[in-house]
């Protein structure tokens, strides 16, 4: 069915002429329905649609319910009541500093998808991502966006009805920065910048001022978050021992004091205030109690922002809101829609973690939540598969209700070419961080598959439930058969088909070469080179040509979306995974002809009951070889 719209006043007509391009529901044309749009004076009014003279008008406050409803039109539906989100900035917070540092053209496609979807705030997280003037290694080699690229990325953002705004790192985060010479006289320790050496602020005066410059929002985001050693490096040796606090304070005061200077509003994350108030340093300790004279010294031009992707009790945030309103007025929320760590979304996580927020913020009042989609570990996700989550929060964010999932199936297959959001939740229902380390696993130590079952730590305890090893297997071979039947554009719209089955196959044939030398090493020795040679050895060679088709599906998927720079760390990890995977299948050759008598480090595993218990995190490093590289 097809729209053709008319009456459209003039703060909506660049967002319907950018979409009319996207929807051909929208070109009008013989048979078309007449549609309206009519503002609304009560700013506070909820969003309608209305039958009249032959044709539909949508009746709105703010462009981004309009656009929700047109949305919602073009997915066939008749909105029959009047709907308004609670918020007032329902927002979405994309990490482009972990590699993916999505093209122009990509960044523009995906405002508008978040626009037709309801969104209306959208935050750029970039650590160094960006250029400087008269700093040439400021984002070298990482895909940094100049001043043009920013500038149209904001002119369609504010087309579309969506305030841009930035969110960088003035204190800790800034790794990257400080790999290269020209930085380390501003290098406090670890990642963190030099407090209190006034260097240090002409440095962040220019990132403010880029970004002052070049988005039209007047709110900027300065980080300041997880700055664990802050004051223990340079900064101990140049101004001697100081309480963190201290520190803290007078570098926020100082980097304030240059946003009221430029003309912004600052938000700071706000986890270094509460675990300065609590007795064990825990961002999340309801008991902690922030001393009235601490709290008044926060400045009052910047907002804190609560940020929590774990939690899946409502009743948590409703006290880490109040907490927040005592301390220091009233927050931003950060939710999460799972990107990171992940090849694909999970909406495992998001379901449990998100639903709970949205929730409380409703409950309590709070007008401004944004969904961030970090990149942690090498920002290797498919983004496009996170709109399934988009699509998900939004519904439960504006109409307080658990997501209808067949209209959401609909909604998703109008709005996205066709793709099906069940295809890619159900891959999404297993793609945790579970996934990406049974890739990074290798195939002989098998320092992950080992464990065999999906341990119940911190991350799988905001999920429904506690995944057994075999749930997982299980879970994705459901997933495989959605994906089969699940239509996908060129483009990937929605969620690439092509790179999601490649994933999921390569994930099962890695379990299956796990579970094949499991038995083999299990059972009576003497069978042992029997059980290699025909169940083992097919296994690995399945495996190494999974492991190649997914590189090449991962390459295609990263060039439509981002920029050329980044795609090496994972391409890295992925050529390391293959060389192993063919190593594999030698060594068990070698062992199933009889050239060698045993697999020595399958004997060590077989030792501990296949069964090794890694200290510290699951990552790329620790999975890849058994030793440390210093």
């Amino acid at each position: 069915m097809n729209f053709a719209p008319k009456s459209v006043p003039a703060e909506l007509k660049p967002a319907i002429k950018i979409l009319a391009r996207r929807y051909a529901a929208l070109a009008g044309g013989p048979g078309s329905i007449p549609l309206a749009f009519a503002k609304l004076a009560d700013p506070a009014a909820p969003a309608s649609v209305a039958e009249a003279a032959g044709g539909l008008t949508i009746r709105y406050a703010r462009t981004c319910d309009a656009l929700r409803l047109l949305g919602r039109l073009i997915a066939g539906e008749r909105p029959a009541a009047p709907e308004r989100s609670p918020f007032d900035r329902l927002g979405v917070m994309i990490d482009i500093s972990r590699n993916a540092v999505m093209t122009v053209d990509y960044a523009k496609a995906y405002l508008e998808r978040l626009a037709i979807l309801g969104y209306n705030y959208a935050m750029l997280y970039a650590e160094d991502v960006y250029e400087l003037p008269d700093e040439p290694y400021f984002g070298m080699l990482r895909g940094r966006l100049t001043a043009a690229d920013v500038r149209a990325i904001d002119d369609h953002a504010a087309a579309l009805g969506i305030e841009l705004v930035p969110c960088i790192e003035t204190l800790g985060h800034l790794e990257q920065l400080f790999r290269w010479k020209a930085y380390e006289p501003l290098r406090d320790i670890d990642g963190i910048l030099l407090a209190w050496e006034d260097k240090s602020y002409d440095l962040i005066e220019k990132m403010l001022r880029f970004w002052h410059e070049n988005v039209r929002s007047k709110t900027i985001n300065l980080g300041l978050d997880e700055a664990w050693r802050l004051g223990q490096g340079e900064f101990k040796k140049r101004f001697g021992e100081k309480k963190v606090f201290d520190i803290m304070l007078k570098h926020v005061e100082r980097v304030s004091d240059m946003c009221r200077k430029i003309g912004v509003d600052a938000e700071m994350w706000s986890d270094m205030w509460f675990r300065a108030a609590s007795k064990t340093g825990d961002y999340y300790d309801l008991g902690a109690k922030c001393p009235p004279k601490l709290a008044a010294q926060i400045p009052d031009n910047v907002r804190l922002c609560y940020w929590d992707y774990y939690h899946k009790d409502p009743a948590f945030y409703e006290k880490m809101i109040a907490i927040h309103r005592s301390m220091h007025g009233e927050p931003v929320m950060a939710s999460g829609v799972w990107t990171w760590g992940t090849f694909w979304y999970n909406h495992r996580y998001t379901r449990a973690a998100a639903g709970a927020c949205v929730d409380a913020c409703r409950k309590t009042g709070l007008k401004d939540v944004v969904f961030t989609m970090w990149g942690d570990d090498g920002g290797f996700c498919d983004f496009e598969s996170a709109f399934a989550g988009l699509a998900w929060a939004a519904e439960r964010a504006c109409t307080g209700k658990k997501p209808d999932e067949k209209v959401l199936e609909n909604r998703y297959a109008a709005l996205f070419a066709g793709a099906s959001w069940k295809a890619v939740a159900a891959l999404g229902e297993w793609t945790d961080g579970e996934a990406s380390e049974i890739l990074w696993d290798d195939p002989i130590m098998n320092l992950r598959a080992g464990v065999r079952r999906i341990e119940a730590d911190w991350e799988v305890a905001i999920s429904d439930t506690h995944a057994k090893h075999g749930d997982l297997e299980a879970g994705l071979r459901r997933a495989q058969r959605v994906l089969a039947k699940a239509h996908s554009d060129d483009a990937g719209t929605g969620g690439s088909m092509p790179y999601a089955r490649a994933l999921c196959a390569a994930l099962l044939a890695r379990i299956e070469l796990a579970n094949a030398i499991f038995a083999a090493w299990s059972g009576p020795k003497g069978r042992r080179r029997a059980a290699v040679r025909d169940r083992v050895l097919p296994a690995a060679g399945r495996n190494a040509r999974a492991i190649e088709a997914f590189a090449a599906a991962f390459r295609t998927m990263w060039r439509m979306h981002n920029r050329p720079q980044g795609m090496e760390t994972t391409q890295i990890r992925l050529a390391g995974a293959l060389e192993r995977a063919h190593e594999a299948v030698l060594r068990f050759e070698e062992y199933a002809v009889g050239e060698v008598d045993t697999i020595p480090e399958l004997d060590d595993l077989s030792k501990i009951g296949f069964k090794p218990e890694l200290a510290g995190p699951r990552s790329w490093a620790r999975l890849a070889h058994a030793t440390v590289i210093a």
